[in-house]
């Protein structure tokens, strides 16, 4: 099919264009969804702030009706949390695939109630990250504080990539697990568990010690050697949205590359068949290079005499 675009020959075939254009849409699309995802975590980061800017919530906090709990806990996402808790014994999930400093291991997640009993339910407590042992088949001596204090950042939503089983149930604790999946949990619990995870900060912990209560106090100094072997690696946001934006830029410049490059071949493909003029005869070219030569006819010219 050859088209005249800006006084110009376009051939263009049909199978070329459509895998031109399929080409196009997937960079598009790519780039739509790095400007969506840079969209989400500004928003996330500014939720963030908000939070920061707020007094830390308590576990009885989180706890509203059953009719409003995920309303209300999706509103928190990001909050601030710290309270007094207690391990609900011996339930400890190791959590796989987590690379610190280039270093395989496991991240720690354990069930916690408060301490004093105003709630009952169960939230998820992500205590850090421990090292993995250099056998696959063995698991990691976890010591797990019975009382401790939960200062931490509470997200309620845990979406993963997950690939293969998820838990390994092997009879035993502490138990393999690959993504965090509450509605899978569940029912090792003897207590509802609410949504979500809560990821321990060590930062917070120090910033908000004098807030604590003496009770408080003496707990968290009991458990302070305990609580040393797992290191809080978690961070909220990963790549800023400044890096999504970029993202978003590079795709939609592969995608205006790919069809100046589509143009180009149909321009190409065009000059094959253009037809060059040379005085006295008419020179055609086709794809196969034959030549025809046409001469041009002589005028009638009639001459007189005498």
């Amino acid at each position: 099919m050859t088209i005249i675009v800006f006084k110009r020959n376009w051939v263009v075939h049909w199978y070329w264009a459509i895998i031109n254009l399929l080409v196009i849409a997937i960079l598009l699309s790519l780039s739509y969804w790095q400007w969506q995802r840079a969209a989400q975590k500004q928003q996330s980061l500014d939720q963030l702030s908000h939070w920061q800017t707020q007094p830390a919530t308590s576990l009885a906090e989180l706890t509203a009706t059953e009719s409003q709990h995920r309303v209300n806990l999706l509103a928190r996402d990001g909050a601030a949390i710290s309270f007094a808790g207690r391990w609900v014994s011996p339930f400890v999930w190791l959590l796989d695939n987590q690379l610190v400093n280039g270093r395989p291991g496991y991240d720690v997640v354990i069930p916690v109630q408060e301490s004093s009993g105003t709630s009952p339910a169960i939230v998820l407590v992500n205590l850090g990250w421990v090292v993995a042992p250099s056998v696959r088949t063995e698991l990691p001596e976890i010591n797990i504080p019975n009382e401790m204090i939960v200062q931490g950042i509470y997200r309620a939503r845990t979406d993963a990539l997950l690939l293969g089983k998820n838990l390994e149930d092997q009879g035993r604790w502490p138990m393999r697990l690959q993504k965090i999946d509450n509605q899978l949990l569940a029912p090792y619990l003897p207590a509802e568990l609410l949504p979500g995870l809560i990821y321990q900060q060590q930062r917070v912990q120090q910033q908000r010690v004098q807030q604590q209560t003496v009770q408080q106090q003496i707990a968290e100094q009991q458990n302070v050697k305990q609580q040393a072997s797992f290191l809080v690696h978690y961070r909220p946001v990963v790549l800023p949205p400044e890096r999504h934006k970029a993202y978003a830029l590079q795709w939609l410049l592969l995608a205006v590359a790919a069809l100046l490059v589509g143009l180009a071949c149909a321009r190409e493909t065009a000059h094959q068949y253009e037809t060059v003029c040379i005085p006295n005869k008419v020179v055609a070219t086709t794809p196969n290079n034959i030549v025809h030569k046409n001469p041009l006819p002589k005028s009638n010219v009639s001459t007189g005499s005498n």
